[in-house]
């Protein structure tokens, strides 16, 4: 169970990545123009939050140590595979993306609800 945890926690780093790069002047995602204020005012939060849910459910799933490396190893690993499937294809990875990203964070939602019920209840 544990590892699911840690691919969830993994693939909410999606969410992300995703909206970051629709906030920065790509080619793939936008005109190549640099985007507003607000616009990276927004990814920044979504990164900020995105951050500390993924970090938060992989120290749940596997200690703090691996869950620090673990989130820190996402972002590299799948920051670098988006990058090279925005270049391939940019409308499909976009699309995919979103939906592993939301998919991964709305798991990392549910396992911290539950752990947190499960912490309540011991008390």
């Amino acid at each position: 169970m544990n590892e699911l945890l840690g691919a969830a926690a993994a693939l909410a780093s999606l969410m992300a990545l995703t909206r970051w790069a629709q906030a920065a002047p790509t080619r793939a995602w936008g005109d190549g123009a640099a985007s507003s204020l607000p616009a990276r005012q927004r990814a920044w939060a979504v990164a900020v939050g995105t951050l500390l849910l993924q970090t938060a459910t992989a120290i749940v799933a596997a200690g703090w140590a691996a869950g620090i490396a673990l989130v820190l190893a996402a972002w590299m690993g799948l920051g670098w595979l988006l990058v090279l499937a925005m270049n391939q294809w940019p409308q499909a990875s976009l699309r995919w993306a979103q939906r592993v990203g939301w998919a991964g964070g709305g798991v990392c939602v549910v396992t911290l609800v539950v752990h947190g019920l499960r912490l309540g209840a011991a008390h």
